[in-house]
């Protein structure tokens, strides 16, 4: 068998490829439709999430169904001790910010940024928990600007 192959150009979320390649998919997604959709990129980042949090769930031998609520599983896996505080709360904003970009259809670029910050985060955090703790994932690279940035989404970018 062929080994998987690597994504083409840079991407934040490369480190995921041993991990499962949707990872890596649905975050090359996100990046590449921040600039003209970010109603999109944030429907990316929070599938990428439930996914994340369903290979957590794996890892730790504690996965029931793919159809249970990511709400839920969040919970179950903090409440057994598996997700520390802080990654649970940023599990939480994906999924908020997922909700209100899916059933609001609410979404700006500096939303998204935030977005695809807090995941690339969980995705650091994740292959440090089961591939390799010493992992260096070196700064978090912006997406192209959307050409109509703003000047507030022009320093976050920065």
């Amino acid at each position: 068998m062929p080994p998987p192959e690597r994504p083409t150009h840079r991407t934040n979320f490369a480190h995921l490829q041993g991990h499962d390649e949707q990872l890596v998919r649905l975050g090359m997604l996100a990046e590449r439709y921040f600039a003209d959709d970010p109603n999109t990129a944030l429907l990316k980042l929070r599938q990428l999430a439930e996914l994340l949090a369903q290979l957590v769930a794996t890892h730790v031998g504690v996965y029931t169904a793919s159809d249970e609520p990511q709400f839920k599983l969040l919970h179950r896996l903090q409440d057994r001790g598996i997700l520390p505080r802080e990654i649970a709360q940023l599990f939480a904003e994906v999924r908020r910010a997922g909700n209100a970009a899916n059933h609001a259809i609410i979404a700006d670029h500096r939303t998204a940024l935030s977005t695809l910050k807090i995941t690339w985060q969980l995705g650091v955090w994740f292959h440090r928990t089961f591939a390799d703790a010493t992992f260096k994932s070196g700064p978090f690279v912006p997406p192209t600007p959307p050409a109509d940035e703003s000047e507030e989404v022009r320093a976050e970018l920065e």
